[in-house]
């Protein structure tokens, strides 16, 4: 998989930012820069964290596989699990107060569930890394939104349980 893309898109943002969000993996665009979402799927991802008062560069974006897999494929099960190892400890070095994860890529990676992502979108969860608990909420990912815009309405209830957390948290961006 490493040979089709160009570059390791690690992630970028806001190191200290107390918000991680965690995408499936880089496409065409994000691979030749080796920046995470550009493009139309960041226009949307920075139009949806705005709708919340969030700007993109405040929080720290990564991916649950660093490569673009071939023809912008969904990762397989082996490639998540393989780099969801980087993905844990990523997170502890980031160590974020809540974790976003966008897309079935990033549900599978971090909390083993490959299930469809209708049934665990916008529900709190927890994971445990390294004896710290991060709490954790699963969404759709702007790519797939662009592709079925009619889901956006769930995207956005699940933005304003992102809002209210972070308010209950007394969480500062």
């Amino acid at each position: 998989m490493k040979d089709n893309s160009k570059k390791i898109v690690l992630g970028d943002g806001n190191i200290n930012s107390p918000i991680m969000l965690v995408g499936e993996a880089p496409g065409a665009e994000e691979d030749s820069v080796g920046k995470a979402f550009l493009g139309e799927v960041g226009d949307l991802l920075k139009k949806m964290l705005n709708a919340i008062n969030i700007k993109k560069e405040d929080i720290y974006t990564t991916y649950a596989v660093n490569f673009r897999p071939p023809e912008d494929r969904k990762p397989t099960s082996q490639e998540i699990k393989r780099y969801s190892v980087f993905l844990k400890e990523h997170i502890s070095i980031i160590n974020p107060k809540i974790i976003i994860l966008m897309g079935s890529s990033a549900m599978e990676a971090l909390t083993g569930i490959n299930s469809k992502i209708s049934s665990e979108r916008g529900k709190w969860k927890e994971v445990i890394l390294k004896n710290k608990t991060y709490p954790l909420i699963i969404s759709f990912s702007p790519s797939y939104l662009i592709r079925f815009p009619e889901n956006k309405k769930y995207s956005w209830k699940d933005l304003k349980k992102i809002k209210n957390k972070i308010t209950e948290m007394k969480i500062v961006i």
